[in-house]
């Protein structure tokens, strides 16, 4: 029985060591990622920004077609 006692024992620490051992691998990782999380986040801010330019340019170009195409089936009156 002690001999059992003394193998759950060290089992249960070897498994802890493990645990502690991934765990300390993991936070090393993340943290690791985690410093080019900040370069990504600026890099899409960026992309998005031209993406939005791009947009209100097209928008403004047929902006006054929109309006007088709105203006015309507004004002047609059918019978």
């Amino acid at each position: 029985m002690a001999r059992l006692r003394q193998a759950k024992e060290e089992a249960e620490r070897e498994i802890a060591e493990h645990r502690a051992q991934v765990e300390r691998e993991f936070q090393r990782k993340l943290a690791e990622s985690s410093g080019d999380s900040g370069a990504n986040v600026k890099r899409l801010e960026q992309e998005t920004e031209v993406k939005i330019h791009h947009l209100k340019a097209g928008a403004e170009k047929i902006q006054y077609d929109v309006v007088q195409m709105l203006l015309k089936h507004v004002t047609t009156v059918k019978n």
